[in-house]
């Protein structure tokens, strides 16, 4: 793969997960009524995105 399909397609990961974390966390805080999981899930949503961004800083 060429580097800048790379580049294209971490792009298109990037933004999948982050519209995904923010369905997630809309989701959660319509249906779950304690706070905690609400917290713990939207940390790991976080997460995810935040090693999105840190893949496509690498290239």
């Amino acid at each position: 793969m060429k580097k800048s399909k790379i580049i294209e397609k971490l792009d298109k990961l990037t933004i999948e997960a982050d519209m995904l974390s923010s369905v997630l966390n809309d989701a959660l805080k319509q249906h779950l009524e304690s706070t905690e999981d609400i917290c713990s899930i939207s940390f790991l949503s976080e997460k995810i995105r935040k090693k999105f961004r840190k893949i496509r800083a690498l290239f």
